[in-house]
């Protein structure tokens, strides 16, 4: 463990109350129950909520929906009244908020302010972001936020490759705005954010990982992590974007053609209650909290 990340994982046990570990043992418990007796049985209160700051988004990358312009709700930004509604009304048992889901959340200008007030109610809260959005002025704001955990999301190390997916992205802008970020962050002697890059693993670009890991240190970034890609139509791939490394997929290949892996509980998506604008929108399903140095899984069926 490193010293970035012992000092995350120290911020992220100085957010515990009381109130937050009851809960997620009750959590755990409900999912023992569930699992064991094969009957639903649920206690507790999530512990875990992703706020959707925007749908909106200034790429085009061709499988998010946001991206491709192709949601079935409206776009638009949620008010920071709202925002602070819903984050009050939870953070008592929250362990982990999420400013994120499709859209780009540094586009709604009240993201810092949502921030800053969760972090007023010791939650360990965290963003991720394409990064074109980094300005200075914006990256000393983001510093002071008390934000938990930026992830800046890079997938090729050249310009060229990078903008083969993140289509009207500029891998210039986004390198220069994780400078910028470690620059406050060393200025102002901060330990958070933790900065993570995240590389989406396709197969153009399974092959460069170590040009990723190279471009991840000379940044000075905390971590680097690899992700899976989500397919939406994985059975025909038309953009052949299923890397060849099952490792690095989220998909098997069967006798009749791909299907999506067994979840784990640490495959399952990060997040129990996703709020959405202008909307509110549930998920029940096994939930991967993933957090400094631990991955702890939840069964979160909200009624």
């Amino acid at each position: 463990m490193n010293k970035a990340t012992l000092y995350d994982s120290l911020h992220f046990v100085s957010t515990l109350t009381f109130r937050k570990l009851t809960n997620a043992v009750l959590l755990w418990c409900s999912y023992g129950v569930s699992r064991f007796s094969g009957r639903l049985f649920h206690a507790g209160q999530p512990l875990s909520l992703s706020i959707e700051p925007t749908t909106a988004c200034n790429l085009g990358c061709p499988e998010c929906p946001s991206g491709l312009r192709s949601f079935s709700r409206k776009t638009g930004s949620m008010s920071l009244e709202l925002a602070q509604q819903i984050i009050h009304a939870q953070h008592r048992h929250l362990m982990y908020l999420g400013f994120y889901f499709q859209g780009e959340p540094f586009l709604n200008k009240h993201l810092l302010e949502m921030v800053r007030y969760a972090a007023s109610l010791k939650i360990y809260t965290g963003t991720s972001t394409n990064g074109h959005f980094l300005s200075d002025e914006i990256a000393q704001e983001t510093v002071n936020s008390g934000l938990s955990r930026l992830i800046i999301s890079v997938d090729r190390p050249t310009e060229t490759t990078y903008s083969a997916y993140r289509k009207g992205g500029s891998l210039s802008e986004v390198i220069a705005g994780t400078r910028r970020i470690m620059k406050w962050k060393k200025q102002f002697n901060s330990t958070t954010p933790y900065v993570v890059i995240q590389c989406v693993v396709f197969r153009h670009n399974e092959q460069l990982l170590a040009e990723m890991r190279q471009l991840a240190r000379e940044l000075e970034v905390d971590d680097i992590w690899f992700k899976s890609a989500q397919i939406y139509d994985y059975k025909q791939d038309p953009n052949a974007l299923i890397p060849l490394n099952n490792r690095y997929s989220r998909y098997s290949h069967t006798g009749d053609g791909r299907r999506p892996k067994m979840l784990t509980m640490r495959d399952a998506g990060e997040c129990g209650t996703v709020m959405w604008l202008p909307g509110m929108g549930r998920w029940c399903r096994v939930v991967s909290i993933k957090m400094p140095s631990m991955r702890w899984a939840i069964s979160t069926a909200m009624t």
